[in-house]
């Protein structure tokens, strides 16, 4: 069962689809798909290819907290411990940009990394560098990837992919033959706001991929913090944004910590 849905995954059938397979009524309901979604899930019926280390919607080591999604994932490809994502988690998102105190952001926020389990999304930039923290403390950090582990992106991130699954994980809805799109990077977003207990917003411009991970935050209930800035910073556009529009504003990450310590 759990090979037909990784081999489903990796041909992007749609999450309705799944439901119908798993509940045994994808015969009655053929005539809601495009004969597209019909032609990919017997292709997938017929692959021989056998996945490894994937869980799926059926294993108890799923994570509970995507169950609840809007268009949740029903199988993730993954590398390192999926223990790490029964913990409490923060999201930890900003701009693919740096300038000179994006570093010192980062380590202002140390709690957070040693204190919780550090989710963002792999990429250059304010991701980056929150890995990269965690690593170098020696605690477990989550990196959402928008493309399959066989086509691991961005390349100067892929010594630092290597290190995360020691203590942390690297996770990917996507099967490890998937190459880069960029609207998986997108798709990727709901899952780094969904892993993460709450989201704070480092740095971001007013329109990027960021405040597209913000959207999937609302959306899904979630708490928004983001770190005020200079009207004067470009990077501090989206956070001063926010934080107008009503997200917390974090100048500090001991209220954050107390909370989820509260909430476990």
């Amino acid at each position: 069962m759990n090979q037909t849905i990784a081999r489903f995954a990796a041909e992007r059938l749609p999450v309705e689809f799944i439901h119908h397979y798993l509940s045994g009524t994808v015969d009655r309901h053929m005539n809601e798909f495009p004969p597209e979604v019909i032609r990919r899930a017997e292709k997938a019926s017929r692959q021989p290819h056998t996945y490894k280390d994937f869980v799926t919607w059926e294993d108890d080591r799923f994570p509970k907290r995507l169950l609840d999604i809007p268009n949740p994932p029903y199988c993730l490809f993954y590398k390192g411990d999926l223990e790490v994502l029964q913990e409490r988690t923060t999201a930890l998102v900003g701009s693919r940009e740096l300038n000179r105190i994006s570093r010192s952001l980062v380590r202002h926020y140390h709690s957070l990394i040693e204190e919780t389990v550090s989710v963002s999304g792999g990429a250059l930039g304010i991701d980056g560098l929150i890995h990269e923290a965690a690593v170098s403390s020696e605690r477990p950090t989550v990196a959402v990837l928008g493309s399959g582990f066989n086509h691991l992106y961005p390349a100067a991130n892929r010594e630092l992919f290597q290190k995360i699954p020691k203590q942390g994980i690297l996770l990917t809805e996507y099967a490890p033959g998937t190459t880069v799109k960029k609207f998986q990077f997108l798709e990727r977003n709901r899952l780094v706001s969904g892993l993460g207990d709450v989201l704070v917003v480092v740095q971001a411009r007013q329109k990027s991929g960021t405040m597209n991970t913000v959207g999937h935050a609302l959306e899904q209930g979630k708490t928004v913090f983001a770190v005020p800035g200079s009207p004067l910073d470009p990077l501090a556009e989206g956070p001063n944004r926010l934080i107008e529009e009503g997200a917390i504003p974090l100048t500090n990450s001991d209220q954050i910590i107390r909370d989820l310590w509260i909430a476990r």
